[in-house]
């Protein structure tokens, strides 16, 4: 299914198979603006997770990545960087639209919506 110009439901679901994939759309949303800006794709290594492989991949219950469909919906991505620049450019078109960011020391950047959380961050693991 379609979630945006750009984005599909598949690329959303949970990597264990289950296929939940109820996500929040005002993160779709968030994240088609900054792909609109780059002009290139953006490549996910997380979005939903159902509550077993939340867990499963060292994540903690309630986590923004938590999706439980028709309950929960999932409020974060992990997305994929594959190298020092995209990771710049990515950052700097996040800054413009999300209130939490992670910046891990790996090959990723973590952006969620969820406003359940303290706003205004940019932290690490």
């Amino acid at each position: 299914m379609q979630l945006s110009k750009d984005f599909q439901s598949e690329e959303v679901q949970c990597r264990c198979g289950c296929g939940a994939d109820d996500v929040d759309m005002i993160l779709i949303e968030r994240l088609q603006i900054i792909r609109n800006a780059l002009g290139e794709p953006i490549r996910f290594r997380s979005v939903c997770r159902c509550p077993k492989h939340n867990l499963a991949v060292g994540s903690f219950p309630g986590s923004a990545h938590e999706c439980i469909p028709g309950v929960k919906k999932g409020k974060a991505a992990d997305v994929d960087c594959p190298d020092s620049g995209f990771r710049y450019r990515f950052l700097r078109q996040a800054f413009k639209v999300f209130r939490r960011i992670e910046v891990p020391n790996g090959p990723w950047v973590h952006v969620d919506c969820d406003d359940s959380k303290p706003q205004d961050v940019c932290f690490t693991k």
